[in-house]
């Protein structure tokens, strides 16, 4: 049922708990006006408007933030709207209700306090000018038209003590305003600043792939879900075929030029379930996971990683092929043990000619394997 009321976002639910916590106000001033009415001190012909007038508002604002529209017009939670809307409220109520007004003045200064939690500055400096000038206009309003019953003294100095309290509830909540602001940038500046740390802490700075130990890190993972669930994964060491060549003739700079378009045309044809690592040097580590690929699967998505990079030329007529060793991780074997073999084939790719794929298969499953460490102590980097 909240979900249905207050939506499934967070963001959403914080806004429409906002808007649905002015229905305590609206329904404690309701039953005051109500009241007033029964005992003969308000006309009901001058309450009830002003009951529709609230009650008109509330489900227009509610509508408005729970369906999105309110974000489409600007204003996503409805601040401004919405407390200028309770000020004119309050402001109708301090002309009709009679002897009562002077207490409906302090739900001036409550409104002007919740301010300070929802509206920019900017806006609560448009909420303290509209404020005082209104209140103005509605003392002049019951002094002229009111005569009898309003003594025009009163009313001025009442006028003058907002004068004088108003300015200073509108700085404060300005500066509350500002200080919120301030806070949400400087927690938005730590999150981006976090998430850069994180990539510099988990992608290879030349490549953008994964690093060597944020792909230690992936392979646990990785191991563990296989034990959960069974869900199988391959592995493949590739290594750049005469790269130490690339860079002897052409220098390092090519080296790298190579490095990133390996990288790019590669990571093109990846699944979105493959994970592509930088292993170190020219030497790349593809672990490629769900739906369980099997060796021919991993097999054929090599063969399309080598097709893509016919289609490669970088700088003046250098082209990339790779060698590698490709093999299936079984349930409970240690990670090093595959990366083992995986490196086996990799040395066999190179000694058959280079810029082909050996297949590696695992041994029989082993059961004492599965109470192993996944990766060996001197194999975390």
């Amino acid at each position: 049922m909240s979900d249905l009321v207050l939506g499934t976002e967070p963001k959403l639910r914080a806004r429409v708990t906002m808007t649905l916590l002015a229905l305590y106000g609206y329904a404690a001033c309701t039953g005051i006006l109500l009241y007033l009415v029964h005992i003969r001190e308000v006309p009901a012909r001058t309450a009830m408007p002003l009951v529709a007038f609230m009650w008109t508002g509330v489900p227009l604002f509610y509508l408005l933030v729970r369906t999105g529209i309110s974000k489409r017009l600007g204003s996503p939670g409805m601040d401004l709207p919405q407390c200028l809307f309770a000020m004119a409220s309050i402001l109708i109520a301090y002309v009709i209700v009679g002897p009562m007004r002077n207490a409906v003045l302090l739900l001036i200064a409550l409104v002007m306090v919740f301010s300070m939690i929802t509206l920019t500055p900017r806006q609560v400096r448009i909420m303290g000018v509209t404020t005082f000038g209104f209140l103005g206009l509605a003392m002049a309003w019951l002094t002229l038209h009111e005569p009898g019953q309003v003594d025009a003294r009163m009313e001025l100095m009442k006028f003058v003590l907002a004068a004088c309290t108003l300015p200073v509830i509108s700085t404060v909540a300005s500066h509350v305003a500002k200080l919120r602001t301030r806070l949400v940038d400087q927690k938005q500046e730590l999150q981006h600043a976090l998430s850069m740390l994180h990539e510099v802490a988990t992608r290879d700075e030349l490549t953008g792939l994964h690093n060597r130990r944020h792909m230690h890190q992936l392979l646990e993972q990785q191991y563990k879900r296989q034990l959960r669930s069974g869900e199988g994964f391959c592995l493949a060491l590739m290594d750049l075929d005469h790269f130490k060549h690339v860079n002897d003739q052409f220098g390092h700079q090519m080296g790298d030029m190579v490095l990133k378009a390996f990288a790019e045309a590669i990571g093109k044809e990846l699944r979105q379930t493959d994970v592509l690592a930088r292993w170190g040097g020219e030497e790349f580590l593809l672990m490629l996971t769900a739906p369980d690929p099997g060796l021919h699967g991993a097999q054929a998505s090599l063969a399309r990683f080598q097709a893509a990079l016919q289609q490669v030329v970088v700088g003046n007529g250098v082209r990339v092929t790779f060698s590698a060793g490709l093999t299936e991780h079984p349930p409970g074997e240690p990670l090093h043990e595959t990366l083992e073999r995986a490196d086996r084939g990799l040395y066999q790719a190179k000694a058959h000619g280079r810029n082909r794929v050996e297949l590696m298969l695992p041994p029989p499953i082993d059961q004492s394997h599965t109470t192993r460490t996944p990766l060996a102590e001197d194999d975390q980097v």
